[in-house]
């Protein structure tokens, strides 16, 4: 059981039921348009009950379940056109991203955007030399980037990236409303067009082996689009276990017990890190009672099994060295840093200034405390939270860093705020606008993964998409986590900091946020789509959703 102080609020509460009532609203209107009788109206009924104390409880065991329970009267069907998906957006707002992907000639554009600037920006990599796995040829390159370019040249100029989800090979899925799941272990080559500097798709190996699995590009029609749809399920499963529920919540929750084991309240990391963890455990909670349950949201909607689905969780946490756990450490050891090869690259472009704003407020805000190296190594409740976070039988995160300087203290600091507030931020808010259209990225194929002798047809391409009960189910559900917004970085409660000292550090971190809002906003009028995902009114203070 949570302590009451981790629970969720009756503020909280309050926020969430304007979402709740967008999603009732918008089965409401599927139900008039389809023509048939809705329970879903019963969704806002009750959430408003819970708005009586009596009723939290309730309200921690359903606030996953409840949007998925509208869509019970869909078919566990394809529909027979990639438009009919639109239905979906009947009140709730239809994404700028739709009819990119309607469009087979944008389609391979829009699948790079991603890369840089979807809900998982953290899986491409600079590839210097094409792994032999991936015997990608100068006929593959030039049928998506033209006689004019090669290959060979690109690849001297650094202009090659890669996507590798190997780590999802040989993971066993599972069966939605009788329906079998399937799941590819892609790869997938991108390069930068030697002329507009933009990345563009070039190919895609739809498995691992290549003696099974063939290499897609443009010119394949139907199975460019099928080997397509592989790699954005691929990458959503990649984001749910990975970069979002193994790298942000799970990472914040062992901060959690490790503090409230280690520091005293009135510790100054204790203040601090408490602000940036509010209802981190509740949010935690309801996830594991229902959301990653056998049966729950992540059950029905991705492609492996429950239990494989824990595993690949296992696996995100263990290859996630805390010393490496921000973005300046991890774009430069992808090799996304060189602005000249890579121009444009919303997420690294908008968290950059937003880590080196973070460090710099920490920087002061521990300075205050610990005005030389000697008080750091001496604090023991600080080494006894640092030493938790790691330990066998507490954390048990890897990479975590000694922390003897002050300068080490205040980037492990940066790093685990910087985790629970713009890291998560980037992964989570960003799910409706790409998770949302299924034929965009689906969360499971529903046939098995394209080879050479898949037909190359519209029929085939549509077998592979989401039934409708569950694309209607999901977009509800990633609606939810899209919107409900119940803090913002920088904002601390009344009373958070008693020291004086704390207020001049705060203004000027506070400050800085606003120019680095509109320094953003500065960059988005240039991109593809908009990534406001990172400006800082989007950041929430702690992972709360």
């Amino acid at each position: 059981m949570l302590p009451s102080e981790q629970d969720y609020g009756i503020e909280y509460i309050k926020k969430s039921l304007p979402v709740y009532a967008a999603v009732a609203e918008n089965y409401v209107f599927l139900a008039e348009k389809l023509s048939f009788e809705l329970v879903a109206s019963s969704v806002l009924e009750r959430m408003q009950t819970f708005m009586h104390g009596d009723h939290q409880a309730a309200f921690k065991t359903n606030i996953f379940n409840a949007v998925r329970n509208g869509a019970v009267h869909f078919n566990e069907t394809q529909p027979p056109h990639l438009e009919d998906y639109q239905i979906t957006y009947q009140s709730l707002p239809k994404p700028a991203i739709v009819p990119f992907v309607n469009d087979l000639n944008s389609l391979g554009d829009v699948v790079a955007w991603q890369r840089i600037a979807g809900c998982n920006p953290m899986v491409l990599s600079r590839c210097e030399q094409l792994p032999p796995k991936f015997p990608v040829t100068e006929t593959h390159f030039q049928a998506a980037m033209g006689p004019h370019d090669s290959l060979t040249v690109a690849a001297e100029e650094g202009r090659l990236f890669l996507a590798d989800y190997a780590v999802l090979e040989g993971v066993e899925c599972g069966v939605t409303n009788g329906l079998q799941k399937y799941l590819a272990a892609p790869l997938a080559l991108y390069a930068v067009d030697m002329v507009d500097r933009r990345l563009r798709s070039v190919c895609i190996q739809t498995g691992q082996n290549p003696s099974i699995y063939p290499i897609f590009t443009p010119a394949d029609q139907w199975h460019w689009r099928m080997a397509n749809q592989c790699v954005q399920v691929a990458d959503a499963n990649h984001h749910e276990a990975s970069s979002h529920l193994g790298h942000t919540h799970l990472v914040m929750e062992t901060v959690v017990l490790a503090m409230k084991n280690a520091l005293a309240p009135n510790h100054p990391l204790a203040v601090l890190l408490n602000a940036h963890t509010v209802t981190t455990m509740a949010i935690n909670h309801s996830a594991k009672t229902d959301l990653i349950a056998p049966g729950g949201t992540v059950d029905t909607t991705f492609a492996p099994k429950i239990r494989q689905f824990g595993g690949l969780v296992r696996k995100a946490l263990l290859s996630y060295p805390l010393t490496s756990a921000n973005p300046r450490s991890d774009l430069g050891a992808r090799g996304l840093l060189d602005t000249a090869v890579l121009p444009q690259h919303p997420y690294r472009d908008d968290a950059l200034p937003l880590w080196d704003a973070i460090l710099d407020y920490l920087t002061e805000y521990t300075s205050l405390y610990y005005p030389t190296d000697a008080e750091v190594g001496a604090d023991k409740e600080l080494q006894a939270f640092v030493g938790l976070l790691s330990a066998p039988d507490g954390g048990r995160l890897v990479g975590v860093p000694s922390v003897e300087t002050t300068a080490s203290l205040a980037h492990l600091l940066s790093t685990l705020v910087f985790i629970a507030t713009a890291q998560h931020s980037a992964v989570n808010f960003s799910q409706y606008d790409h998770m949302s259209y299924s034929p965009n990225m689906g969360g499971a194929l529903y046939a098995p993964v394209p080879t050479m002798s898949t037909p190359n047809t519209q029929a085939a391409y549509m077998a592979l998409l989401t039934p409708r009960k569950v694309a209607v189910s999901s977009a509800s559900f990633v609606y939810l986590l899209s919107n409900v917004r119940t803090s913002r970085l920088g904002e601390y409660a009344p009373g958070t900091f008693i020291d004086p000292n704390v207020q001049p550090v705060l203004a000027r971190f506070q400050d800085r946020l606003i120019h680095l809002e509109e320094e953003s906003k500065a960059r988005d009028a240039k991109r593809l789509l908009s990534y406001p995902y990172l400006r800082p009114t989007q950041v929430l203070q702690s992972i709360s959703i």
